[in-house]
């Protein structure tokens, strides 16, 4: 089961969780109670109103990622429908973060951003909640999103998402319709705020850093340094205290002016991605707490006994057998050091297969937390390396720029190093190498098969770009404003060549090893088009490849499709990464 965006009240927390198979609301007592309130479609995120009488839920509907809003009654689970029209994107935050307010503190209004207007844009409104009437207070030239009110209610904070390393924030008088630009600055840099009190804006940023430090924003004034470390901190979360959180290994560090709770797991998440926010329950933290050999579970903690109490068991059931990673550190080719989680099985007889996952983003991190997948690759005797290649969160601001229009690239020889330092293990079998990746990391895979075939057994690719032009073209609307930046300008003859001599589809020939590609039809995010292609491709040069067609959306919300994809995927790498003296190869799969 996957849990994630706890929001408490008095009587208990709601979160999203995917026991009934679809990620759903749930509400859980605080002495134990649960109940699920069903929704249409696969639900994204929570916010209470703040007098908890209606919960906010955004869900998908249709797998397409056009966001739908609609309020939740705690007592009858009635459903009332918000925005609700097809084929429009909506947020209530930054996207994918569960770690902003849409209500006002007085209860009236509620923002959100969409994209009705213009799909290349995200404008934002607020709704009167006792009319029903909503009205546009910024119109966007790109993806604004709102964050949260100030204390009176009378502005509205507002974040400019341009790049998930280059951000700017706003504030719109609700009475006057004014709008200021409160960080003004020259190139790149993160604004991510936690809050607004009477003290001022309280924000996790970059600016003229390269590590995330913690601030107070006043406007007017410069900027008031609270927590500056050499290391990204995730989170600031404001409440009765100001508290950071800052990940050290697989460890999180709960941080205030005057004290550190050390919680052995991972208790934060960056920016901009689901779930691990802390949230203020009274003067106490409600923490998703997460580990390698364990379900993420939901911890209440005393910031001032540093005592944490659980209060949920997910891990109820699990196999006892489950594996914690190892840290380690490899170099790449041009010196660069790199992170990586390393799984090794329990029990191994002689060397073993090992495979390479490649997180999704680029943008992202491999996390220790429980991965469903990793361990049942770990239970069928094959070891697992994740690594933290350039452009990955986490290190910084100019480690994870290193990947912007330059995929296939840098990263490709960050690959390269790890299959070298798969090699260089004495319990590994070098000779039986597998790479896995979904999204990005689909794409990666793809790389690591049709650029570097000799060090690959077998490969496993889902809903990854085969073709980086196709993939531009077909991004969603509202990101085409920052893809030249971030990948690269399909309108220039060099780029589009650069691009082309990036693709996998262009070095489909090469491919040596066995290939399971997995695509939804109804994927917005890197259309199907693409993998389609490659398969055919692969099947008229006679490869042995299997296609999967998944049902919907960019990444399977399916709880029951997830798990025949994971099975498969362990099957595949059982299968091909088989001792295999000869270097035989079965014939073309078809499915």
């Amino acid at each position: 089961m996957t849990v994630w965006g706890a929001w408490p009240v008095k009587e208990g927390f709601a979160y999203v969780g995917d026991e009934s198979g679809r990620p759903q609301p749930w509400f859980q007592t605080w002495a134990g109670e649960r109940r699920m309130f069903p929704v249409d479609g696969a639900v994204t995120r929570l916010a209470w109103r703040p007098d908890e009488t209606r919960l906010l839920v955004v869900t998908d509907v249709s797998g397409g990622q056009d966001y739908r809003l609609a309020e939740l009654d705690p007592v009858t689970g009635e459903v009332e429908w918000l925005a609700a029209e097809p084929g429009v994107r909506r947020e209530i935050g930054v996207p994918y973060s569960s770690g902003s307010q849409p209500y006002s503190p007085d209860g009236r209004l509620l923002a959100y951003a969409t994209s009705a207007r213009d799909v290349t844009c995200l404008d934002v409104y607020v709704r009167d909640l006792t009319t029903g009437a909503s009205r546009m207070v910024m119109e966007g030239d790109d993806r604004y999103v709102p964050i949260c009110f100030s204390p009176d209610s009378r502005y509205l904070l507002v974040l400019k998402f341009h790049q998930n390393t280059d951000q700017d924030l706003f504030a719109c008088d609700l009475e006057t319709g004014r709008t200021r630009h409160l960080t003004p600055h020259e190139g790149p840099a993160k604004y991510q705020p936690g809050g607004w009190t009477e003290d001022g804006i309280y924000v996790c940023t970059t600016e003229g850093r390269d590590f995330l430090g913690v601030a107070l924003l006043v406007p007017g004034r410069p900027l008031e340094w609270i927590a500056t470390p050499d290391a990204d901190v995730e989170n600031v979360i404001v409440g009765p205290q100001v508290v950071w959180a800052s990940p050290h290994d697989q460890r999180t560090m709960l941080c205030t002016s005057q004290t550190a709770v050390e919680l052995p797991g991972f208790a934060s998440q960056p920016f901009g991605y689901d779930g691990f926010v802390p949230r203020f329950a009274g003067d106490r933290l409600l923490v998703q707490v997460g580990a390698g050999d364990r379900a993420t579970e939901f911890h209440l903690v005393d910031l001032a006994s540093g005592e944490s109490h659980r209060l949920t068991d997910f891990s109820d059931g699990m196999p006892d057998d489950l594996v914690v990673p190892e840290t380690v550190w490899f170099t790449g080719a041009d010196g660069l050091e790199i992170s990586g989680l390393l799984y090794r099985p329990r029990s191994t007889a002689g060397p073993v297969p090992a495979v390479l996952t490649i997180h999704g983003g680029p943008e992202w991190a491999a996390l220790p937390v429980h991965d469903p997948l990793i361990q049942r690759l770990v239970r069928a005797g094959i070891a697992v390396l994740a690594p933290n290649v350039r452009g990955s969160t986490g290190r910084g601001l100019a480690y994870q720029r290193l990947i912007y229009r330059d995929w296939g690239g840098g990263d490709l020889a960050d690959f390269e190093a790890a299959a070298w330092f798969l090699q260089s293990l004495d319990w590994v079998d070098g000779d039986r190498l597998g790479v896995h990746g979904m999204s990005y990391g689909g794409f990666a895979a793809l790389s690591c098969l049709t650029r570097l075939p000799r060090h690959w057994r077998a490969g496993v690719a889902i809903c990854g770009p085969a073709d980086l032009e196709m993939d531009v073209r077909a991004l969603p609307p509202t990101w085409s404003r920052r893809v030249v930046e971030w990948i690269g300008d399909v309108d220039d003859p060099e780029d589009l060549a650069r691009l082309k001599a990036a693709s996998p589809l262009t070095h489909a020939a090469d491919v040596r090893a066995p290939l399971l590609l997995a695509h939804a039809e109804g994927d917005t995010t890197v259309v199907i088009n693409g993998t389609e292609q490659l398969y055919e491709t692969l099947t008229e040069l006679g490869k042995t490849v299997r296609f999967i067609r998944l049902s919907r959306g960019h990444l399977p919300d399916d709880r029951e499709e997830r798990e025949e994809l994971d099975a498969a995927v362990v099957q595949w790498f059982r299968d091909h990464l088989e001792p295999c003296p000869n270097g035989a190869r079965t014939a073309t799969e078809h499915r």
